[in-house]
């Protein structure tokens, strides 16, 4: 087992304002923070796609391929500077459609999702990234609130959210790249459906996000091991709520509108086990494949600490012989 991990840049929070947010759009804040996370022992980087940054936001957040090639030229110069930087690689690429629920037109929803999914397929590729984590769909109570009939029937949104699926799973195995689906409490699709459409489709595998499992009414360390078999990818997120069903259809699910908190926390800060978790994964996936998820954490820094000494804690518990050093 060994103790190099990946860790996921969504914990920095692009999204919402405080003081000094906007050093979070700069080259120099994320060629900083890439050296730190090799320091706390980690040495592959989980990369959000946002198309965001290529609409109007600052082209340092390294989110697109737009800002990419306007800061390092191409992919090849950037792999190479966070090579220098002690990270190895990018372990995977992360993309959600929640920007595009903003209007009552399907059409428009579907259409953005396909392009910018594949967008997100190349992305993946260029990066030398092997997979792409796709949440099954925006956020419900989103949708809901443009689309009130869904909230009745989203029958035929199931359906064709699966067609799409089928449709960027061959796109994506042109690329080299699998497609992985990612269950959320917040998804119109159930848990019970991305896990059977991973087990029936070509080139389609599954992300355990351990939170979101939680939060579905399952025991995310019985889940993993009952899905091993087709589990690709490993996000290991935390929480400290018990229930999601208050919150779970809110327009904005992150953030519980009865409760003055935020749904994530650190990992290994939560009710999330995620040193059974660790074990059970050790053997069956590369390190690298189980990637620690501080989503939108209070403290980037403070986080990745807790998680190394969350790591070095669970390697002092296991035996010698089943450690290995990278």
């Amino acid at each position: 087992m060994s103790s190099h991990y990946a860790m996921s840049l969504d914990m920095i929070n692009r999204h919402y304002q405080e003081p000094n947010r906007n050093r979070y759009e700069t080259r120099q804040f994320w060629e900083e923070l890439y050296p730190l996370i090799a320091a706390a022992g980690f040495d592959h980087i989980e990369v959000p796609f946002e198309p965001v940054w290529q609409f109007g936001g600052r082209s340092g957040v390294p989110m697109t391929p737009y800002s990419i090639e306007t800061k390092y030229g191409n992919s090849e110069s950037y792999r190479a500077l966070l090579a220098s930087a002690g990270i190895r690689g990018v372990s995977a690429v992360t993309f959600t459609p929640n920007l595009f629920v903003r209007n009552p037109h399907m059409d428009f929803y579907f259409g953005a999702f396909g392009h910018f999914a594949t967008q997100a397929i190349g992305f993946a590729r260029d990066l030398g990234a092997d997979i792409l984590v796709l949440s099954p769909s925006a956020y419900a109570g989103r949708l809901f609130h443009y689309h009130p009939g869904l909230e009745e029937d989203a029958g035929d949104f199931i359906v064709r959210t699966l067609t799409l699926f089928t449709e960027l799973a061959e796109k994506a195995k042109d690329e080299g790249v699998k497609l992985g689906l990612r269950p959320e409490y917040w998804s119109i699709l159930p848990v019970s459906t991305v896990v059977d459409f991973c087990r029936q489709q070509d080139n389609v595998e599954l992300v355990v996000n351990t939170a979101h499992i939680a939060l579905s009414g399952s025991n995310p360390a019985a889940f993993l091991n009952t899905n091993i078999d087709i589990t690709a990818y490993v996000q290991l997120s935390d929480t400290k709520l018990e229930d999601s069903s208050t919150f779970a259809r809110a327009p904005n699910p992150e953030f519980p509108p009865q409760q003055a908190t935020q749904v994530f926390c650190d990992a290994g800060q939560g009710r999330v086990p995620v040193n059974d978790i660790l074990e059970r994964v050790s053997g069956s996936l590369p390190p690298e494949k189980v990637c620690f998820s501080n989503h939108h954490t209070r403290d980037p820094m403070r986080a990745m600490l807790r998680n190394r000494a969350l790591i070095n804690q669970h390697c002092s518990q296991t035996p010698l012989s089943d450690v290995v050093e990278a």
